[in-house]
């Protein structure tokens, strides 16, 4: 399956994955900017997510990244994502690390780690809402999870937005098998990139993912890591400007 997508600009592919309590909304204001810059950037909504409706198939969406690659006629893509969108991009680079030109990790999990305490809280109170039928407060639970308590209103109401049309895209949907992991157990699989890779981690982030980004700085051969001053789980909306800059300065 090809994935929904917003193209702009040419030159360098810069593919941008979203955060599992976001869709490819969450990268609008950076579409522009890094187009300028000389990249061509693609950012996709996962199946599920945005426009993407639930596959209909066991692939997983890692596979439908490469696909959406694939129908792109993009062989080779530095790849950017954050949170579940760094999860997936970590097993594109680990099925095919030769079309991972460049690796960006942001507030990305990492397999071998257990859920914290406050991981599982939040978990728990998106699910028992989900449970009760009760979708705006699952929403309202993960805007509290996600952001932080200093997060503005209108951040808050951005989240709320793309969580919901999350909601909706699953509604009356089953859980579906997504084939093999290839980082089920370990990142034994990432130790075989070359490619530079930045694992971006905010200061405020739960300690899961710091920890996941102490693990995939060790992993990867070729990793720098860096604590976003400020910034808790979502850097790209919490702090576009910094995040951009990071970002292009790390892919100069």
């Amino acid at each position: 399956m090809s994935l929904p997508c917003d193209v702009l600009g040419t030159g360098r592919p810069l593919i941008l994955l979203h955060a599992g309590i976001a869709d490819r909304t969450m990268w609008s204001e950076h579409l522009q900017p890094l187009a300028e810059r000389g990249f061509r950037v693609v950012a996709m909504d996962m199946p599920g997510f945005g426009e993407a409706p639930v596959s209909s198939t066991e692939d997983a969406p890692w596979r439908e990244v490469l696909a959406t690659m694939d129908a792109l006629g993009i062989e080779r893509a530095a790849l950017v994502g954050n949170s579940f969108g760094g999860m997936v991009a970590q097993r594109v680079a680990a099925l095919e690390p030769e079309r991972v030109e460049a690796l960006v990790l942001i507030s990305s999990g990492a397999s071998g780690i257990e859920p914290s305490q406050q991981l599982e809280d939040a978990w728990e109170a998106e699910e028992s809402a989900l449970a009760d039928g009760d979708v705006e407060a699952a929403v309202q639970a993960v805007v509290k999870a996600w952001t932080l308590p200093d997060a503005s209103q209108e951040l808050r109401e951005r989240i709320a937005v793309m969580q919901r049309r999350a909601f909706a895209q699953g509604e009356g949907q089953e859980d579906r098998p997504e084939g093999e992991d290839p980082l089920e157990d370990d990142l034994e699989a990432l130790s075989h990139l070359d490619a530079p890779a930045l694992i971006l981690v905010g200061e405020h982030d739960m300690s899961d993912f710091q920890l996941a980004a102490d693990a995939l700085t060790e992993a990867l051969p070729n990793a720098r890591r860096v604590t976003m001053a400020g910034a808790g789980h979502l850097a790209p909306l919490e702090q576009p400007h910094e995040f951009r800059e990071l970002l292009l300065s790390f892919l100069a």
